[in-house]
């Protein structure tokens, strides 16, 4: 994971750097995701693989997605990735992509985890309190749907996590009685 991080950060930081402004970044963003979204799909791994495909014809079926980018320079980004075989990392690249948007914005992208949807009110519960510990921060809230867990939530901020389930409740309530 950590190679494909390393190989994705100069394309996301190339593209990231020839926005216009911050603001410009939610088209690229949603073409990044889009494209990511297509090399997932088995179909199109086993087309982008063929050795016997041409870079041409890989370059034209990358470059036919749908985007609200400029196409001049969507298809040398998409080229790009073709000519230095790196389309296995277009979802790493939109990652991050996305957190130095955020980051540009003032905004924390947090990740939260529980075994239900969450309400209104938790939502905010959950935001105001991130937002307290990072100040002067807002606060982008995504949730994820993870049913192994039995009760409360698992929050990401970046590399930080904090575990609020009842597992680890239960782990930590463990630990301190030394069971």
């Amino acid at each position: 994971m950590a190679d494909s991080i390393t190989l994705a950060r100069p394309y996301a930081e190339a593209i990231f750097q020839m926005l216009p402004s911050p603001d410009a970044g939610n088209d690229w963003l949603e073409a990044l995701q889009s494209l990511a979204l297509w090399v997932s799909q088995d179909e199109a791994r086993k087309f982008l693989a063929n050795p016997e495909r041409s870079d041409a014809d890989k370059v034209a079926f990358l470059g036919s997605i749908p985007v609200a980018v400029d196409l001049q320079d969507w298809q040398r980004f998409v080229s790009l990735l073709i000519e230095n075989d790196r389309w296995q990392v277009v979802a790493e690249i939109a990652d991050l992509f996305e957190q130095s948007l955020h980051q540009v914005r003032g905004e924390l992208d947090a990740v939260v985890r529980s075994s239900y949807p969450l309400l209104e009110e938790q939502r905010a519960v959950v935001t105001a309190a991130l937002e307290r510990r990072h100040p002067g921060k807002k606060v982008a809230l995504r949730e994820e749907l993870d049913p192994s867990l039995l009760g409360g939530v698992i929050v990401q901020v970046g590399d930080e996590i904090i575990d609020a389930s009842v597992r680890g409740q239960l782990t930590q309530l463990a630990q301190s009685l030394r069971i």
